[in-house]
This record gives structure tokens, C-alpha cells and sequence, in this order.
């Protein structure tokens, strides 16, 4: 059964959170392919930089890879427990974590060009994942079964608890003020209203083919044309290259449009930046949900 329509062809990143790698892929022009070692732990989030450059947060910090050859640029190594990384458009950087830099709680510190803590703020919390901005100025959090909105002072503003958010490990604010949020392993897409209602869910295993094997959806990025890229990682590790399909293409519908797996090159994806139109000479962020220079 074919999940993918044979008009779509992608030019992507990916995170091989199994076999701690960087793929660079090419579906127009394979020549261009590349994998890469992280060469640290737990790399959770991914920024298209500008200059042709990639940032991969990882467990102790992040590292900036040249996007063309996979070379690495630089590496700041400063904390442990890093979930989240995010450069910002004057050059400064957000990190995030639970318990990092010494302090108990959910931490988010802004470092400037020099590295130099210019800002902290501390929330109450055991647990976070990615965070993402908003056009508000806020964060909003990923914190296991729930995503929280904080402010910039270490207050949280809103929360949205959803049954079945396992690790839920992203979300976006879309133009309408709607959250959309993938539920880690709870396998599903939420869009959750203001208030916190479900508007639609999609891509759970009532909604895809058997051998999609959704298992924890991690990463995602929305298009310019409303569709939405996932990965869908299988596990920690060697050896699941062959379980389950791990990149997925959704449809406004729902309907999977195109996916890619490859047990020859990868374990088990985690997080996936789709390139195609993109300004690789620009700083990329996700304020207003699709992904877009800044």
C-alpha cells in the first residue's frame, strides 16, 4: 500500500534520535544526501539559522552544522538537561530545560551573542520538551500531559491538558489562536481551540494504515500549503529502522500524502525540517505556526 503520492518529493532534515545522527535528504537529487554523527545526546530541536546553517539542540547544549555538507561550525557544550533551543533574531539564544544551571524547575535562560546569561525565568515543573514562541512574546511548553503557556517573568499564563498527551512534545499557535500539539506516545494530532477543546484529531491508529505504526509523534512542521510533516519515532536506540513508517505527510483532511522511511540508513527519526522554498540564508521561526523567515 503506497502512502505517499508520487508528485511530492521533499528536501529534509531529520534527527535519528537511535543512532544519534543528522540526515540530510534529497528526494530530487539523492547525490546531495548526507548523514552525519550529532555527537551528543538526546538532540531534541532543530532551527534553520541563516548562513546555511542548522542548530540541533541537544542533552548539553546545541551544535550549528553547515546544511550543504553536514560539516560541524560550532558547538556550545555549557549545561546538561537541555530540551530546547532557539536562536533569536538580534543573535541571542533560549535554551530550556528542567533543572538546568543549577536551579529546580523548569528553566528557560536567554544567552547573548557571547554566550553570557542576560536572562532566566523559572517555572514551577518536573517536566518539559520543546518549546516554541509566540507572536505574543509568550512560550508555550511541552510538559508531559499538558501544554503550558508561560511569560517571560516564570509565570505560566494557560494550560491545555488533553486525555491521552504522553510526552507531548510540541506545539504551535496557528493565525486562528487554535494550538495544534502532537501527543508523543499517545500517537495522535490535537488542534485545541483557546479554550482548550478539541477541534480535530487525526493521524492516531483508528486513522492510518497498520503499517504506520504510530507510536510517538515527536517533531512536526506545518507547510505553506497547510499540510503537516511528522516524525513518528519508534523507539530508543538500534534496530527500528523497519518498525513502523517514520516521517508522514498529513493533509488539511488528515489523509497521509507522503511519507519516507529507509531501514538501510536510519533507526528512529525524531525530529524532521522540511527545506523545500525555504531561504537557507535566513533565520526560520514558527511564530505564526508555519515556519518562515524572520
Amino acid at each position: 500500500m503506497s502512502l505517499s503520492s508520487p508528485s511530492i518529493r521533499h528536501k529534509f532534515l531529520a534527527i535519528d534520535e537511535g543512532l544519534v545522527q543528522l540526515l540530510h535528504i534529497d528526494e530530487q537529487n539523492p547525490s546531495l544526501d548526507w548523514i552525519v554523527p550529532i555527537g551528543h545526546p538526546q538532540a531534541r530541536d532543530m532551527q534553520l539559522i541563516g548562513d546555511g546553517k542548522v542548530l540541533i539542540g541537544h542533552h548539553h547544549g546545541w551544535s550549528e552544522f553547515e546544511i550543504a555538507t553536514g560539516k560541524v561550525l560550532f558547538e556550545f557544550t555549557g549545561y546538561e538537561g537541555v530540551t530546547a533551543v532557539r536562536r533569536q533574531p538580534n543573535g541571542h539564544t533560549i535554551i530550556a530545560g528542567v533543572d538546568i544551571a543549577g536551579v529546580t524547575g523548569v528553566v528557560i535562560l536567554e544567552l547573548d551573542e557571547t554566550l553570557k546569561e542576560i536572562h532566566r525565568a523559572i517555572y514551577p515543573g518536573d517536566y518539559v520538551r520543546l518549546i516554541r514562541q509566540t507572536e505574543q512574546g509568550t512560550f508555550l511548553m511541552s510538559c508531559n500531559d499538558r501544554i503550558r503557556e508561560g511569560d517571560r517573568s516564570g509565570n505560566y499564563l494557560n494550560e491545555y491538558p488533553v486525555e491521552g498527551f504522553y510526552h507531548a512534545w510540541k506545539s504551535l499557535r496557528l493565525p486562528n489562536g487554535n494550538l495544534i500539539v502532537s501527543a508523543g506516545y499517545g500517537a495522535f494530532m490535537v488542534e485545541l481551540d483557546p479554550a482548550g477543546q478539541i477541534v480535530r484529531k487525526f493521524g492516531g491508529k483508528e486513522d492510518v494504515a497498520e503499517e504506520v505504526n504510530p507510536f510517538f509523534y515527536a517533531m512536526f512542521q506545518l507547510l505553506a500549503n497547510g499540510h503537516l510533516v511528522l516524525a513518528n519515532w519508534q523507539g530508543h536506540g538500534e534496530g527500528f529502522g523497519s518498525s513502523g513508517v517514520q516521517l508522514l505527510e498529513f493533509d488539511a483532511a488528515g489523509k497521509i500524502v507522503w511519507s519516507w522511511s529507509d531501514s538501510s540508513r536510519i533507526s528512529s527519526l525524531q525530529g524532521v525540517l522540511v527545506l523545500d522554498g525555504l531561504d537557507l540564508s535566513c533565520l526560520h521561526d514558527e511564530r505564526n505556526g508555519v515556519m518562515s523567515a524572520v
